[in-house]
């Protein structure tokens, strides 16, 4: 009885496990990866080249811009002050008697400190007096009058000449940009035909594209303060400036 028993159950357990293992079977054999909004998951099998295409050009600036600045030393703030303005509003007079006009001229800084003698050690011995600083700024689309605003703005009262730089305005970058993007575009294009050539592929499309814009450099313009005040001319030629336009493109490729 015992032994009919065990052979039962024994048969019984045998039968389950193999039901179980058809179960899992069935299951193994119905998953599946599933994607976004439930639906089944496809990987992406299109091949792609990835280009750089650049072009580069260069551009005569079409603005200055020029800092000058009136520096005095006086015994009181108020004194020093005053000397500053008046020199300072002879420059701008000067200037716009040269050709600035009105609206082509801003304040760039303006300070006031005070002046210490100081003993080896570095402290503070006494007060002798306070320096004012007032610096404007300058900028223009004209370009032929340069040295006679240098010459009007020392003659005045300037004793610094903080920079002279050349810079191409936004209305002109504009235009450089769009010319040089379809230069860049055209240049990619070409490398992606030619490596899809050599590699047996053809070009079926965009997958994705950048552009990467470098703007022209503000370009100083170095002008020593003996230069400036002396008696001469001094010659000041903007040169040109090197723009560059760079695209990176992913094109779909198929064999």
């Amino acid at each position: 009885m015992d032994s009919r028993f065990f052979a039962i159950f024994a048969a019984a357990a045998v039968a389950a496990l193999a039901i179980i293992g058809m179960l899992l079977s069935a299951g193994a054999a119905s998953a599946q990866i599933i994607g976004p909004n439930n639906s089944p998951f496809i990987p992406d099998t299109n091949n792609t080249i990835s280009v750089t295409g650049t072009a580069t050009t260069k551009v005569e600036p079409d603005r200055v811009m020029i800092t000058f600045a009136v520096e005095t030393v006086d015994g009181t703030a108020g004194d020093a002050l005053r000397a500053n303005s008046e020199r300072m509003t002879a420059v701008l007079q000067a200037l716009q008697a040269a050709g600035v006009e009105e609206n082509e001229t801003s304040t760039s800084s303006f300070s006031i400190y005070p002046n210490y003698n100081f003993t080896e050690f570095g402290n503070a011995r006494q007060l002798t007096g306070y320096t004012v600083t007032n610096s404007i700024l300058v900028e223009s689309s004209n370009l032929q009058n340069i040295s006679d605003w240098v010459d009007a703005a020392v003659g005045a009262g300037a004793n610094r000449i903080d920079s002279i730089a050349f810079t191409i305005s936004e209305e002109r970058m504009d235009v450089v940009r769009a010319n040089l993007t379809d230069q860049a575009v055209d240049n990619a294009r070409g490398k992606a035909d030619a490596l899809a050539s050599a590699l047996g592929m053809e070009i079926t499309g965009v997958k994705a594209a950048g552009l990467n814009d470098f703007g022209a450099p503000i370009i100083p313009l170095s002008v020593s303060r003996e230069a400036a005040m002396a008696n001469t001319e001094v010659p000041i030629v903007p040169g040109e400036q090197t723009v560059t336009t760079t695209v990176t493109v992913i094109y779909k490729s198929g064999g």
